[in-house]
């Protein structure tokens, strides 16, 4: 209850703090910035908390990778969805279903970010990898799923590479970054 009042007090003031970013634990505490604990990190600009993948291997490895499933449309189980932990049914609908069970730092309600929630998290710089490292290691070089459709079997992903936004067919694979509203 204390670290969700801390929370909350946090996205509160706002107003009054320097940085845009936070470093969440998995409990929800707030982290300081020279943490490497994090498993999220709090954006007090749009109030929104966005998953950070993990090195090692299993549900948050930063090298699972998914088909764009949401129960309506997309790929449950394609030619390219063998490339997570679990090996089957490796579509962003499941690993939805996944992370919000865990309740990952104290959320409930994760989701494919829109094309425009996933852009503000580019940083145009001299770098390669488009994205502050220093909140969101292990990010790849390759494109993030969107939630925006651009049909019944496209789905527009962001790649953090150039910046770009992509469309690309629903039974490719690519990766996948949740976000839940600060709550």
């Amino acid at each position: 209850m204390k670290l969700r009042l801390l929370f909350l007090i946090l996205i509160s003031l706002t107003g009054i703090a320097n940085a845009q970013l936070f470093k969440v634990s998995d409990q929800g505490a707030i982290l300081s910035n020279i943490s490497t604990e994090q498993r999220c990190v709090l954006d007090d600009q749009s109030k929104l908390v966005w998953e950070v993948k993990l090195a090692s291997k299993g549900l948050q490895s930063a090298k699972n990778t998914y088909t764009w499933f949401d129960g309506k449309s997309g790929i449950q189980n394609g030619d390219y969805s063998h490339n997570c932990h679990w090996a089957d049914s490796c579509n962003t609908q499941e690993y939805i279903k996944a992370i919000n069970t865990l309740k990952l730092c104290q959320q409930k309600k994760w989701r494919l970010p829109t094309q425009a929630e996933l852009k503000t998290l580019l940083l145009y710089g001299d770098n390669d990898l488009l994205i502050n490292q220093q909140f969101f290691p292990n990010t790849q070089l390759k494109s993030y799923w969107s939630s925006n459709e651009l049909s019944r079997d496209i789905a527009i992903d962001v790649p953090f590479y150039y910046g770009g936004s992509q469309s690309a067919d629903k039974s490719f694979d690519a990766y996948v970054r949740l976000v839940s509203d600060a709550h």
